[in-house]
């Protein structure tokens, strides 16, 4: 496990997805990050057969304020907190943290409440109806190792999820 999730989770300098922004990254990152598809995807492609979502979170919070700003939303308004490492042969590759809004979960009809080991981007995807809008991407500097990430509000049902992706040295090593 990478020794600090929550800093990376907290990082709030995050800037709009453009092509001088996009070049800063690692250039082994920069087509994951650009990427519109379902990251979850390629990553089973590239698992063969090894992908796994290892949850560490999944409960009630209040997300981070910059995340609160992202997605237009009063700073006291709790959410659906979901983060989770996704793996490839038993090794931490992404750690991904998802904000969802309360009323996507307790519809209960979508399958958000109850997700488990079942990748986020497997129902959103699936579905077909979502909208990506405004990604972001940041790189982060810790110790040694620099951390490339993304972050994507989908449009979903009404609402909007927030997606944060940040892929871990072990990707590309």
């Amino acid at each position: 496990m990478f020794p600090n999730y929550r800093s990376l989770a907290s990082h709030h300098n995050w800037w709009a997805d453009t092509p001088n922004a996009v070049a800063r990254l690692d250039p082994v990152i920069q087509a994951w990050a650009t990427d519109k598809g379902s990251l979850t995807s390629a990553l089973v492609s590239l698992g063969d057969g090894t992908f796994r979502v290892t949850v560490l979170r999944h409960g009630i919070a209040l997300p981070y304020f910059h995340e609160q700003r992202k997605l237009k939303r009063p700073l006291q308004r709790a959410a659906m907190v979901r983060e989770v490492e996704l793996t490839i042969h038993d090794t931490a590759v992404v750690f991904a943290r998802s904000i969802v809004p309360l009323n996507l979960v307790s519809n209960g009809k979508n399958g958000l409440a109850n997700l488990g080991r079942t990748p986020l981007g497997h129902l959103l995807f699936r579905d077909g109806r979502i909208r990506v809008s405004k990604r972001e991407v940041t790189m982060i500097s810790k110790g040694e190792s620099v951390i490339d990430a993304r972050r994507t509000p989908y449009d979903y049902q009404g609402s909007t999820i927030l997606v944060a992706e940040f892929f871990l040295p072990s990707l590309y090593s």
